[in-house]
């Protein structure tokens, strides 16, 4: 018991330094990139995608707590103390990883609920991540990281496979792999987020769902999908994908804005009636109350007029929904107005309050406060329009200045120069 003890002690002392992203034993790199105190490593400088993206672009070659699981530890430490370029060694790598990864495909056929096949696409994922690490820069490590990506999707190890994804993405990307990585991504996300709804529990043993915050991952990706490839077969359905997601979790604002993009830049897409729609409940959602921003309620309220001359026939099913949602929206529309002119009236602002009392007449004639507003103004038709001014006799004791105010320059030339 204490051998083994001391065993598992000296083994993650010796992996601590990859937390690190093991430059402590990546020689090379560290000369490279080691600056002076006080100086700014521009390696650590913010990106413009950085910028660009609230989400962030996740780090490519980031450390994972699965990479210390005893079937990925020797290849961790191979990929991450390789300080030099070794052509031979990393064709010999991938030749292996490629040898295993076809076995597996042809044990996946013959057992699809077996293991062996899983335990076998692990290996072969370690072989092509020593591949990539041995031969950077190269189509070499262009094809190892797919395969090593791919490998670890066939492995259900979710998580190392879309690093290996978005390392491909991140070095290459334009890379003829670009649509299947992308299914591969999106697929991932789908699963962490069927998974969230119905287990929430941390699970810091299985490589096929982040340790934490499963969710928030998936909505990265989701993100990434659409940033990374704007015009492709998936960008549209991630877009949904994600405005779904911040909805579920009632996240109004969020939800409203990318149903909004969907809508906006993919006019084409076979989602553009749920986009208006759903667009439409996140902004409702999304108001406040009479004391806050109208602008949800009014972006609701021109949403609703496009969906019903944009959409006459999915509107059929959704009619009754939308008739009442028309009128709680001019309802409360009105109700803002109503509020105002209160205050104003309130406040002896009579001229101020006629306008918002006018405006219910006239516009919102359908709604409880119309009536209410004529009786209103035929209460303050004779009152005066402005409140009585404060302290009157004191304001009198300082010169009016609009009426001693002259024109300083025009002044010099009132009347004509005669000699």
């Amino acid at each position: 018991m204490w051998l083994r003890f001391t065993l598992s002690i000296c083994t993650v002392t010796a992996a601590l330094p990859f937390l690190c992203g093991c430059q402590s034993l990546n020689f090379d790199r560290w000369t490279k990139s080691k600056t002076a105190w006080g100086a700014t490593d521009k390696k650590s400088e913010v990106e413009p995608d950085e910028i660009l993206d609230p989400l962030g672009r996740r780090k490519a070659d980031r450390f994972l707590m699965d990479d210390l699981s005893p079937s990925q530890l020797a290849a961790t430490l191979i990929s991450k103390t390789t300080v030099s370029k070794n052509a031979t060694a990393a064709e010999s790598s991938f030749a292996a990883g490629k040898e295993i990864y076809e076995e597996a495909l042809v044990k996946r056929d013959e057992d699809p609920d077996g293991t062996e096949h899983l335990n076998a696409f692990n290996k072969a994922a370690g072989q092509f991540r020593i591949a990539a690490s041995q031969l950077p820069d190269s189509q070499l490590e262009h094809d190892a990281l797919f395969f090593q990506a791919e490998s670890f999707f066939f492995a259900n190890r979710y998580v190392q496979a879309n690093r290996a994804y978005e390392s491909l993405l991140v070095k290459y990307n334009g890379t003829e792999y670009l649509d299947k990585a992308e299914a591969r991504r999106f697929a991932i996300a789908q699963y962490w987020l069927d998974l969230s709804d119905v287990e929430s529990s941390i699970s810091l043993t299985n490589p096929s769902r982040p340790k934490t915050g499963m969710e928030a991952e998936a909505r990265r990706i989701l993100h990434r999908i659409r940033l990374d490839d704007p015009t492709g077969k998936l960008a549209d359905d991630a877009t949904l994908a994600l405005a779904n997601a911040y909805f579920k979790n009632e996240l109004w604002m969020d939800a409203g804005d990318t149903y909004e993009d969907l809508r906006l830049n993919y006019p084409g897409s076979p989602h553009q009636f749920h986009a208006h729609l759903f667009e439409l409940k996140a902004r409702l959602n999304a108001y406040r109350g009479k004391s806050y921003s109208a602008d949800p309620l009014i972006r609701a309220d021109k949403l609703l007029k496009t969906i019903v001359s944009s959409f006459p026939e999915q509107i059929q099913s959704e009619r009754e929904y939308l008739a009442n949602e028309a009128s709680l929206i001019r309802h409360k529309l009105a109700e803002r107005d109503w509020s105002m002119a209160q205050y104003y009236a309130g406040q002896g602002e009579n001229r101020a309050a006629q306008i918002y009392y006018s405006r219910l007449v006239k516009e919102f004639d359908d709604t409880a406060f119309s009536s209410p507003a004529r009786e209103e103004i035929e209460k303050i038709s004779g009152l005066p329009p402005e409140p009585d001014q404060p302290a009157e006799w004191l304001v009198k004791l300082f010169p009016d200045s609009e009426a001693t105010a002259k024109p300083v320059i025009a002044s010099g030339f009132s009347k004509t120069k005669t000699r």
